[in-house]
């Protein structure tokens, strides 16, 4: 039971590190900057198994993660953009109230290249995205690791667009793609997101996000006790839902805060928490 929970809580902290990435589906612009911090706190107090079904961590356990993020991007012209994300991670685990474990570190970061292969009518966008991940951290003595400790790639391709005629500036992102870590046991990892959003006035905007992830490895995942070879899961999925509500301050600055839920999964932790973060661009 308790290498489980470890499968659980490790894998919650690795996505949360990286779900904050759906800002790249539009151009940023030639020589334009595109900023957004982001913070995101995640409570679970139990995990999916490996059948799907749901159930509590022992002793009133519970697994809370705060995510801090800076999501960016330059436009070098109107068909590339530079994009990267620098993620710092404070993970703690608490039973029967009292907190036995705890990390604060830098997470796994990102760095890559968005190229636009079309622009439908200037209103509707198609990319692809190659990034490099990067593990910020080394020989952390803790089980709950900020990511999977290796280099890995990215690649994506994504479609996002606006309407300008039927259901006018209601706006779409949808992307899918893979994440390969270069450790013996990968993992191999397959996403999809999909964000729809509504206008409502000239200044605020509603949306709601899709997120689907499924990891699969390569070898065995074994359970250990020496401090620096801690078990992480590899092999998992779920299915995630969020809303966001968004308010544009003047047309470079946006604020926005959403909250989330797990609505199923294997081998994951099964939660919920909400995020604030600002849009910004110059």
């Amino acid at each position: 039971m308790k290498n489980r929970i470890l499968k659980s809580l490790l894998t919650v902290a690795l996505f949360v590190t990286m779900q904050q990435e759906s800002f790249a589906g539009f151009p940023i612009g030639s020589g334009r900057w595109l900023l957004v911090p982001t913070y995101t706190h995640y409570t679970a107090d139990g995990y999916w198994k490996p059948d799907g079904t749901s159930t509590n961590f022992d002793n009133n356990g519970q697994f809370q993660s705060d995510y801090f993020g800076l999501y960016g991007g330059y436009g070098i012209d109107r068909d590339w953009d530079l994009v990267f994300n620098l993620p710092y991670v404070t993970n703690t685990y608490s039973t029967n109230g009292v907190q036995t474990e705890q990390l604060s570190a830098m997470g796994d970061a990102k760095i890559g290249l968005t190229y636009f292969l079309n622009h439908y009518d200037y209103t509707k966008h198609l990319s692809v995205t190659g990034s490099l991940i990067i593990p910020l951290y080394d020989n952390l003595q803790t089980q709950l690791l900020p990511g999977l400790g290796s280099v890995g790639i990215e690649a994506k391709i994504g479609f996002a667009g606006t309407n300008t005629k039927s259901m006018k500036n209601v706006y779409y992102d949808l992307e899918g793609g893979f994440r390969n870590y270069f450790s013996s046991t990968g993992p191999f990892v397959f996403f999809a997101n999909a964000t729809v959003g509504v206008p409502l006035g000239e200044d605020w905007k509603i949306s709601g996000t899709l997120n689907y992830v499924s990891s699969s490895s390569g070898g065995t995942n074994v359970s250990t006790s020496a401090i620096y070879n801690p078990y992480i899961n590899k092999d998992y999925s779920y299915l995630r839902g969020s809303l966001a509500l968004g308010r544009r301050l003047d047309r470079n600055i946006s604020l926005y805060a959403s909250i989330f839920r797990d609505f199923n999964g294997t081998n994951i932790g099964q939660g919920q928490g909400f995020s604030v973060f600002a849009v910004i661009k110059f």
